[in-house]
């Protein structure tokens, strides 16, 4: 088999095409070798202040938002540790491997979790939370997987957390692979918790959990009696306010974020999301035309990542590897039980048409070698 390895069109580490970590832009990653600064310096106030109020112009809202040093799961323990005490009740929907890991969380801080269940490849509906929520009698909160990376499908969050938020219930969401990759409206949609990672749609390396908050989150935390330090979402509030950081922040991360909010921005971020959701619809239309079948109904499926079935009697690991001796090109693969049973392509962050091009060039020429 030729190996397409030097394909122009895969330039700049653009052969990465898994969910997360996505390829990071030359200039963000020239950011991250600036030499260092004071962390409680006036750069470095300046820095947070400046990312912060574009943070909030991407999650479209005018409330707290702010960044830690971890990944996108740490962002599960902050919510909860912050919104509920041990003996509450939540619903967690579980579309995949994340909203089971989600839910899972939940429980180990010993909350009552009440599983909102579809298919995988399937979403939840808003009658199923419903239903959920009067049989639990109420609960403290809804955990809603907006993007199930595993599985390629979105869920509908501003149904849900509409249900939710009917209720009274906080809305705590990963948007772990939908935020800055498809809309996700903090204030109008009535959203309490948004938690995300840097290595998606972020369009930087792995290291940060962003989170937007409402002001009824930050009350819902101040009225907590559990013991939390590094997660004290108040203290956080307070200093990023300020300009400060309430440990000591991933200075070369902070930088390669705001390198990349400048190019978000550049490109304007309806225009950000439309491209995201092109190429999707792009891709899922290509794959379908090599005889693959989606593994997520097309009425949901995501604007970031999308996932396929392998042949008939093939390995999912086997497609990947026999697409990366051929291209160089890294696809993934399923998660959980569907291990092999899917293959996922990531089209977020900075993602464009000529590597989804080389992507489904790479796959035809495996399958009709196989």
């Amino acid at each position: 088999m030729t190996n397409h390895i030097q394909d122009p069109r895969l330039t700049d580490g653009r052969w990465l095409r898994i969910p997360g970590p996505t390829p990071v832009p030359p200039p963000v990653l020239a950011a991250m070798a600036e030499p260092m600064i004071p962390h409680r310096g006036k750069e470095m106030s300046a820095l947070i202040r400046r990312l912060r109020e574009r943070l909030q112009e991407v999650h479209r809202t005018e409330g707290d938002v702010m960044v830690w040093s971890g990944s996108g799961s740490a962002g599960w323990e902050a919510a909860l540790q912050n919104s509920c005490r041990p003996g509450e009740r939540v619903v967690a929907t579980v579309t995949g491997d994340f909203g089971r890991r989600f839910a899972d969380v939940a429980e180990r801080l010993g909350l009552w979790v009440t599983r909102v269940e579809a298919p995988w490849g399937q979403a939840v509906s808003p009658q199923q939370v419903e239903d959920a929520i009067k049989r639990a009698g109420g609960v403290r909160a809804a955990l809603i997987t907006h993007n199930e990376t595993s599985t390629g499908v979105t869920n509908p969050l501003r149904e849900l957390a509409k249900v939710a938020r009917r209720h009274g219930a906080l809305v705590l969401v990963d948007a772990v692979s939908s935020a800055a990759a498809m809309p996700v409206e903090v204030g109008a949609w009535d959203l309490d918790w948004v938690i995300s990672g840097s290595q998606k749609a972020w369009m930087c390396p792995p290291g940060l959990m962003i989170a937007a908050l409402s002001e009824r989150a930050l009350q819902a935390a101040a009225d907590q009696s559990n013991r939390r330090f590094f997660w004290d979402v108040e203290k956080m509030a307070s200093a990023f306010q300020n300009g400060h950081a309430t440990t000591t922040p991933a200075i070369p991360l902070y930088r390669a974020l705001n390198v990349a909010l400048d190019m978000m921005l550049d490109e304007g971020v309806e225009a950000m999301w439309e491209r995201q959701a092109a190429l999707g619809a792009w891709l899922r239309d290509r794959l379908k035309g090599l005889g693959l079948v989606l593994y997520a109904d097309e009425a949901v499926a995501s604007a970031s990542v999308t996932a396929v079935r392998p042949p008939a009697g093939m390995p999912a690991s086997t497609l990947r590897d026999m697409i990366l001796a051929d291209s160089g090109i890294e696809v993934a693969v399923g998660q959980g039980p569907e291990t092999e049973a899917v293959i996922r392509v990531g089209h977020m962050g900075w993602s464009h048409r000529p590597e989804m091009e080389a992507t489904v060039e790479s796959i035809a020429r495996v399958l009709s070698h196989r």
